[in-house]
């Protein structure tokens, strides 16, 4: 499953603990077993579907994710039919690597395509726990130029109906065409800093 920067960091939600937890962490389960559709009766119902691709009758299979803390005694149990599970490492999401500090922002770097290094940050102005949308004032896209060489382009300054970009979150400036994701940074620094001069 391929993400882009924004869905790898944003629109995702916290799994809670109770409140005053003094230790939270998580014990992850992962069940994956053949489960009855049953009718409101209680009965095994025979599925009959159109979809020719389609290879189970009364049954289907269920993948189920059970996540408790045992300090307060939270449980999560996330469930659904025809569930996937793979095995990967922070390196290969995205999520979970430190962000690169340059030009005093933080990039928080996306999904690599092919070669095992990103080419897209979501870029904050300080360090945060994991960033949110309201902490993202930029965003940086590895690209290649008109002879085929490495560059790169900013978006800047996040509001609701900008011009620029997909997404989650879109932009009132952009541009192309730096030779360097520093220099990117250093112009998202430059739109950020004339913004608020100007408020």
């Amino acid at each position: 499953m391929n993400l882009s920067v924004q869905d790898t960091y944003l629109g995702w939600r916290e799994l809670g603990h109770e409140q005053g937890c003094v230790r939270p962490s998580w014990t992850v389960d992962i069940r994956e077993d053949e489960h009855y559709r049953s009718s409101y009766e209680g009965a095994v119902e025979r599925h009959s579907c159109q979809n020719e691709d389609c290879d189970h009758s009364g049954t289907y299979p269920r993948t189920t994710v059970r996540v408790v803390c045992l300090v307060c005694h939270t449980v999560h149990v996330i469930s659904g039919e025809s569930g996937s599970t793979r095995t990967t490492s922070t390196r290969a999401t995205g999520f979970g690597e430190k962000a690169r500090k340059v030009a005093g922002l933080y990039l928080w770097p996306g999904q690599p395509w092919f070669d095992n290094e990103p080419h897209e940050f979501l870029v904050t102005q300080g360090r945060c726990h994991r960033p949110q949308a309201s902490d993202v004032v930029g965003e940086i896209h590895e690209g290649r130029g008109p002879r085929g060489g490495k560059q790169f382009s900013a978006l800047a300054l996040p509001v609701p109906n900008g011009t620029y970009g997909i997404g989650t979150l879109r932009w009132m400036r952009a541009k192309e065409g730096f030779a360097s994701c520093s220099a990117a940074a250093k112009w998202i620094v430059k739109q950020t800093s004339e913004s608020e001069e100007a408020k």
